[in-house]
C-alpha cells in the first residue's frame, strides 16, 4: 500500500479513508467508535486524524489487529 496515494491533509472524511484501505464505511466508523482510529467530529461531521490511519496501516495500532 503506498501512502502516497493517502491525502496529505491532517484531517481526512471517512469516505476517503474507506477507499484508500478498502473498507466499507461502516468499518471506518466502527474502528472509530471502538478507539481504533482517532479523530474528531464537529456537530454531525467526523474527520480522522491522518496519523491515525497510518498507525493503524503501520501495524502500530494493537487494537486493529484483534
Amino acid at each position: 500500500m503506498e501512502f502516497g496515494d493517502l491525502p496529505h491533509k491532517t484531517l481526512l472524511k471517512p469516505r476517503q479513508v474507506a477507499l484508500f484501505l478498502s473498507v466499507s464505511l461502516k468499518t471506518v466508523y466502527r474502528w472509530y467508535h471502538s478507539g481504533s482510529i482517532e479523530g474528531v467530529k464537529t456537530g454531525r461531521s467526523l474527520r480522522i486524524y491522518r496519523d491515525s490511519i497510518l498507525k493503524l496501516v503501520d501495524g502500530k495500532d494493537a487494537s486493529f489487529h484483534e
